[in-house]
This record gives structure tokens, C-alpha cells and sequence, in this order.
């Protein structure tokens, strides 16, 4: 198997390193975002709570102005109010309490056993006394406590901030808040469907950019290693992977590694006679005969102008010579056409075999073009080796 070239592979880690560092610059994105959507969310979500609270509190004034009507007497008023917040639960763990300014809880609609008792020396298990910061935050305008305290229908504390404020005519606290996990996980799932719709798009772009990137490498690739008008494999490739071929040669010691130097016939004069257009006609008919005429894994490049190299393994120099003429037969054979006139051209060829002993393989394409000179000077439209 062939190697890329090293310009190749250069430009293709240079361009997996950008991808690289676009999903990072993604993913500290993403990150950051969690993290702001999180803190604006829960920040939300409190803001929420204390919007509860006020209308809880206006539930509260419109029955202490019914008493105020002398519609309700007190108890009552109190009673309807207390009833009707008792009531108001939201979510799956949403709630209002109340407890008097004294710290005697009035109502908590998930520990009734503890109403009518006083509060203020009660602990969660922190040793927090919560009640009295309800108490002193409330008078104090109202504000925000956290503690501990046990979820509706069980016994375990968790983290909890409520907000609480106060009724002064009544000399009631009221509070209501949300469990620190539960909105954690709410919102979690909240900005967790947000990003990873976000990161899907990310995944398609990225996959759709490298799949263009890997695209443009390949076309730059192909740039790299094959001459345009031929098809063949250009010069810069042929020495690129000159150690690669002399690794094959080490494992190949029964086959002979042959270069095959050929070159086309009074070219010149095709160019001058039919002009530049024909002339290129000629070099990709040449291409395409050359890799008709050699098999998979021999190496055939445009050397130059309208030099050819073949680089392959053979049993020996004469199946390296036969290789030569079938390709110069055939393209002996090609008839162009211009203005109505037909004509033909020739091939000369030379071959040298590599003696890894004695030699390098750039010392055997010397050989294989003296070679080829000697075709030159011998007539023309053969093979010499």
C-alpha cells in the first residue's frame, strides 16, 4: 500500500487539530452556557416563589378585609385564610405554612402533628433554629432562609430555601420555598434538553465540516500525488515514497525492481504541427494506456514534460521488457485526429534493474534514462535495457 505524502498527512493533522479544538471551544461553550442557564433558571425559579408568596399574601389581606367589612369575625377570617393557602399546594412538593410571630406554627399542611406547637427552639440537622431566622427575616421586611427540612410524606431533611413574609396585623409568618435538589434536577433536564439540542447541531456541523474537510484534503491530496492532464503520479510522489519502495524491495528478494523510462517520439514536433491542445491530447492518451498496460500496484508517473516512469516488480528484466513494449505498442497504435488528418506516435523506452547492493533507486532512473537515450539514438520506438 502506498504512503500519503507528508504534505498530505501535515494537512490533515492541521485540520483534525482545528476540529479538535472547535468541539473543545463547543464543549467549554456548552459548559459555560450550562452554567449561566443554570444560575438565570434559578434565579427564575425564586423569583417565582417570592411572586407566590405575594399572592399568598394578598389571600390573606382580602379575608383580613372582610373582617376589617365586619363581614368575618376574626377566627373565621383567619380560618377561611389559613383553609384556603392549606390548599395551595403546587408542583410535587410545593407548599405554604404558617407560623405565628411567637413561633407557634399555625398551619403546615404535611406535619399537622406539629401545629399549634411553638417552634422557636426546634433544629433541623444542621442545628439550625429556622424558626427564629423565619421570624427575624419576616419582620424585617421579608427575605430569603435556608435550611433543612423534611420533603411531604417523609421523614428525611433535605436543603430547602423559602421565602417568608409577614402579616403584622395578624401576627402571622408566612413562607413558602422550594427543595434545593428538586429544582436542581428541574432545571438540569430543563438546560440539558436545551444544550443537547444544541450539541446535535454542533455534531451534524462538525460532521458535515469534516466530512468537506476530508473532502478538500483528499482533493489536495489528490493534487499532491497526481499529475491533472495524465492521471499519473507526479514526480514529488515518486520520491516521496522512494524508502517505501525500497522497504517492498527488502521483502520482495525474489522479484526484480525495474524502472521503466519512457518518452514520447519527436513530441516537439506534435506540438509545433497540431498545436499545445493536440499535444495534451497525446499526453493524457499516453496516461491512459500506461495505466491500462501496468497492473495494480506498479508505480507509473509523469516524470515530466513527456517523460513516463513505470516503477514495478518483475520476475525478471525480460517481463520488465515485455511490460515496456506492450505499452509502447499500444500507444503506437492510438490514431489522433486533427483537421481531418489522422496521424500516430511513437514510444522510446529504457529499463534498468536496482541492485540495492551497489546502488540507489535515483541512480537506477539515471541508468534507466541513459537507457532511454540509447533508444533515442538507436531510431526511436523501441526498448533498450
Amino acid at each position: 500500500m502506498l504512503e500519503k505524502p507528508a504534505q498530505t498527512l501535515s494537512i490533515k493533522k492541521k485540520l483534525l487539530g482545528v476540529s479538535i479544538i472547535l468541539l473543545m471551544g463547543m464543549m467549554f461553550f456548552l459548559y459555560f452556557t450550562y452554567q449561566t442557564f443554570t444560575t438565570s433558571l434559578e434565579n427564575e425559579r425564586k423569583s417565582q416563589t417570592k411572586n407566590l408568596s405575594s399572592t399568598a399574601m394578598g389571600i390573606i389581606q382580602h379575608f383580613y378585609d372582610l373582617e376589617l367589612k365586619g363581614e368575618l369575625n376574626t377566627p373565621d377570617a383567619q380560618k377561611y385564610a389559613m383553609h384556603a393557602l392549606e390548599s395551595a399546594t403546587y408542583g410535587e412538593t410545593g407548599y405554604f405554612w404558617i407560623n405565628s410571630g411567637s413561633g407557634e406554627l399555625l398551619m403546615q399542611p404535611f406535619t399537622p402533628d406539629r401545629v399549634g406547637i411553638n417552634q422557636t427552639n426546634w433544629t433541623d440537622i444542621n442545628g439550625q433554629y429556622i424558626f427564629r431566622e423565619f421570624i427575624s427575616n419576616a419582620k424585617s421586611g421579608g427575605g430569603w432562609v435556608s435550611y433543612h427540612w423534611p420533603k411531604p410524606n417523609t421523614k428525611d431533611e433535605y436543603p430547602k430555601i423559602s421565602y417568608v413574609d409577614y402579616f403584622e396585623d395578624w401576627d402571622w409568618v408566612l413562607g413558602t420555598g422550594v427543595y434545593l435538589d428538586d429544582m436542581r434536577r428541574s432545571i438540569f433536564w430543563v438546560v440539558a434538553k436545551a444544550s443537547g439540542a444544541l450539541f446535535i447541531v454542533f455534531l451534524i456541523f462538525v460532521a458535515g465540516g469534516v466530512a468537506l474537510i476530508n473532502g478538500f484534503a483528499n482533493q489536495l491530496e489528490a493534487f499532491a500525488i497526481k499529475d491533472a492532464l495524465t492521471n499519473l503520479y507526479t514526480k514529488r510522489f515518486l520520491y516521496e515514497i522512494i524508502p517505501d519502495i525500497q522497504r517492498k524491495s527488502l521483502r520482495l528478494e525474489e522479484k526484480s525492481l525495474a524502472v521503466i523510462f519512457m518518452d514520447i517520439d519527436f513530441f516537439k514536433r506534435v506540438n509545433d504541427n497540431y498545436g499545445h491542445a493536440m499535444g495534451d491530447e497525446v499526453l493524457e492518451t499516453l496516461g491512459e494506456v500506461v495505466s491500462e498496460k501496468t497492473r495494480a500496484d506498479d508505480y507509473c508517473i509523469r516524470y515530466g514534460g513527456e517523460e513516463v516512469v513505470v516503477v514495478g516488480f518483475y520476475d525478471d528484466l525480460e517481463t520488465a521488457i515485455m511490460a515496456a513494449n506492450r505499452i509502447r505498442e499500444s500507444f503506437g497504435k492510438r490514431l489522433f485526429v486533427f483537421n481531418g488528418t489522422e496521424f500516430s506516435v511513437s514510444l522510446s523506452a529504457g529499463i534498468a534493474i536496482y541492485d540495492s547492493e551497489k546502488e540507489t533507486i535515483q541512480e537506477t532512473l539515471e541508468r534507466a534514462d541513459n537507457k532511454l537515450y540509447e533508444s533515442k539514438t538507436s531510431g526511436r520506438n523501441c526498448v533498450s535495457s
